[in-house]
C-alpha cells in the first residue's frame, strides 16, 4: 500500500512540474483567457453584417469573392460556396482567373482535394496577367507541391515534388524580390532559422506588438523550434494561436503545433485542452485538411490526458484515504485526549480532595493537640488544688477529714466522668457520623438511641476504642475501667444482633 502510494505520488508530481513551469506563463495565460471568450459570434456577426452590405454592390462577383476569403478560415463549405458564386457571376477573365486560384487554394488547404486543385491550376492561363496575380498563382504552386511533397510515398518523388516547390518559391521572388514570408520560408528550408528570425525581428524582439494576422509569430515560431528554443516556440505560437481565436479563426495551425509542444514538455493537460479545441473547431468549419493532419496527435495526446487523468484519480483516492486515516487517527486522539483528560481532571480533584482532608486533618491534629494540652493542663491544676486541698486539711491536724477525702471515689468519679465526656466530643467529631453507621450494622430493633447528644455510652465506646485501632480486649477494659469479660460480652452481643453476623467485624471497620 505504502509502495504503489509512493509511485503514484511522485508519478503526479512528475506530471505537475510542466504545469508549474508553464503554468505562470504570461502568453499562455493570455491565450487561455482569449479560449474562454465568444470571438465566434462576433465573426458571426460580422460576416452577416458583411453580406448585407455586400448583397446591395452592383457587382456581385467582388461581392461573392470577399465572402469567400472571409469564410475561408471559419467555414470551408461557405467558402466553397461563396467562391464557386463568385466564378458562375464572373464577367471577364481575370475574374474567372482569380476564382479558379481561390476555389483551387479551398481545395488544397481545406478539403484535401489535392487532385481537383492541381486540375484547376493546371488549367489557369498567366498570359497578360498582372503581378499581384501572379504572386498568388506562383505561392499556390507553392502550396500544392509542399503538401505534394509531404504525402510522397517514396524519396524520389518527394524529391521531385521539393524542387518544383523551390521553382515556385523563386518564382515569387523574382517578381516580388521583398516578400518576407517567403523569403523566410526559403531561409528555414535551407538550413538558416536565424536568417529568417532576422527578416522578422522588429516582430522577435517586441513581441506585444499588434498584428492584423498571427502569421510573423507562427513563422517565428517554426524558426525558434528549428533552434531548440522550446520557451520562445511556445511564446510565439501562443502569440499565433491568441491572434487567431481573436481574429475568430477556426482552423487553427498554431494552436495544434502549441498543444503538441506542450505535450512534449510535459504539460499534458494544457496540451489536451488545445487539441481539443483545434479538433472541434476544425470539424466545425469542415477543414478536412486539418482534421486529417491532427488524427494522430489527437489520438496520442488523448491517450496521454487519459493516463494523466488516472493518474490524478489515483493520488485523489490515496490522498482521500490518508486524510480518512488521518481524520480516524485524529477522531482516536481526541477521544483519548478527551479521557485522559478526564482521568486527569478526576485526578486532581481526588487530588484536591485529599489536600483538603489533609488540611481538614491538620486542622483536626492541631485542634485536638491544643485538647490534649488543655486537658494535660486542666488535670495538673486540678491535681494541684487537690493536692494544696490535702495538704491544707493535713496541716490543720484534721486526720479524720483528710481519710475520709482520700479514702472517697468522687474525684476518681468525676474525673474519670469528665474524661469520657471529653473522649466522647473529640470522637464524634472526627467521626460525626458513627453512630449512624454503627446501626446501620444492626437490624432495626436492636439499634442504639442515646439519651443524650454527643455523648456515647460503654457499648458504643467499645467500639469507638476498636474504631480508633484499640482492639484489644484487655487494653480496652483499662480504658474503660471495667473487665475483659464485659468488653468481650459486649463485642458479642452486638454481633449477634447485626444483620450480616458473620461479617459484621469486616463490615464495621470498612
Amino acid at each position: 500500500m505504502t509502495g504503489s502510494f509512493h509511485t503514484s505520488f511522485f508519478l503526479i508530481i512528475f506530471l505537475l512540474i510542466p504545469s508549474l513551469c508553464y503554468g505562470d506563463n504570461e502568453y499562455l495565460r493570455n491565450l487561455d483567457k482569449a479560449l474562454s471568450m465568444d470571438f465566434t459570434s462576433r465573426k458571426a456577426v460580422q460576416l452577416d453584417s458583411l453580406k448585407r452590405t455586400l448583397a446591395q454592390n452592383k457587382d456581385k462577383w467582388a461581392g461573392f469573392h470577399e465572402l469567400a476569403a472571409r469564410y475561408s478560415n471559419f467555414n470551408t463549405d461557405s467558402a466553397l460556396s461563396y467562391a464557386i458564386k463568385a466564378r458562375e457571376s464572373a464577367t471577364n477573365r481575370d475574374q474567372l482567373r482569380k476564382s479558379d486560384i481561390q476555389i483551387a487554394s479551398l481545395y488544397n488547404s481545406s478539403l484535401m482535394m489535392y487532385k481537383e486543385a492541381f486540375q484547376i491550376f493546371k488549367e489557369i492561363p498567366l498570359d497578360s496577367a498582372d503581378i499581384s496575380f501572379k504572386k498568388d498563382y506562383y505561392t499556390l504552386g507553392v502550396q500544392l507541391y509542399r503538401n505534394l511533397e509531404q504525402l510522397a510515398p517514396y524519396d524520389s518523388l518527394r524529391r521531385y515534388y521539393a524542387n518544383r516547390k523551390r521553382e515556385f518559391r523563386d518564382s515569387v521572388l523574382k517578381i516580388m524580390p521583398n516578400e518576407k514570408f517567403i523569403r523566410a520560408n526559403e531561409l528555414l528550408d535551407g538550413g538558416d532559422p536565424q536568417g529568417a528570425i532576422d527578416l522578422f525581428k522588429d516582430v522577435a524582439n517586441n513581441p506585444n506588438i499588434e498584428l492584423y494576422n498571427g502569421a510573423p509569430y507562427h513563422l517565428l515560431a517554426k524558426a525558434y523550434r528549428r533552434l531548440g528554443d522550446k520557451d520562445r516556440e511556445i511564446e510565439f505560437l501562443a502569440l499565433a494561436a491568441k491572434s487567431d481565436v481573436e481574429n475568430g479563426v477556426k482552423e487553427y495551425l498554431a494552436l495544434p503545433e502549441l498543444a503538441l509542444a506542450l505535450y512534449e514538455e510535459g504539460d499534458v493537460a494544457r496540451a489536451y485542452r488545445y487539441m481539443k479545441r483545434s479538433n472541434d473547431d476544425a470539424k466545425s468549419c469542415n477543414a478536412r485538411v486539418r482534421i486529417f493532419d491532427m488524427t494522430e496527435a489527437v489520438s496520442v495526446i488523448s491517450d496521454a490526458y487519459a493516463a494523466h487523468q488516472k493518474s490524478w484519480q489515483t493520488i485523489m483516492t490515496w490522498l482521500l484515504i490518508a486524510v480518512c486515516l488521518l481524520l480516524a487517527v485524529t477522531c482516536i486522539s481526541l477521544i483519548y485526549a478527551r479521557k485522559h483528560n478526564r482521568m486527569l481532571s478526576d485526578a486532581r480533584s481526588k487530588l484536591e480532595e485529599s489536600n483538603r482532608k489533609l488540611e481538614a486533618a491538620g486542622n483536626v491534629r492541631e485542634k485536638y493537640v491544643r485538647r490534649f494540652m488543655n486537658l494535660s493542663r486542666e488535670y495538673i491544676e486540678y491535681l494541684n488544688s487537690y493536692r494544696a486541698s490535702l495538704f491544707k486539711t493535713a496541716s490543720k491536724r484534721n486526720f479524720d477529714t483528710l481519710y475520709d477525702a482520700i479514702k472517697s471515689t468522687r474525684i476518681i468519679d468525676q474525673t474519670t466522668s469528665t474524661f469520657y465526656a471529653s473522649f466522647d466530643k473529640a470522637f464524634l467529631e472526627l467521626y460525626p457520623d458513627f453512630v449512624n453507621e454503627f446501626n446501620s450494622l444492626l437490624r432495626h430493633e436492636e439499634r442504639i438511641e442515646l439519651r443524650e447528644e454527643n455523648t456515647l455510652n460503654t457499648e458504643l465506646r467499645i467500639f469507638a476504642l476498636m474504631k480508633l485501632g484499640i482492639r484489644e480486649s484487655a487494653e480496652i477494659a483499662k480504658f474503660l475501667n471495667c473487665s475483659q469479660s464485659t468488653v468481650y460480652n459486649y463485642r458479642t452481643r452486638y454481633r449477634a444482633k447485626a444483620i450480616d453476623k458473620d461479617d459484621f467485624v469486616n463490615n464495621f471497620f470498612n
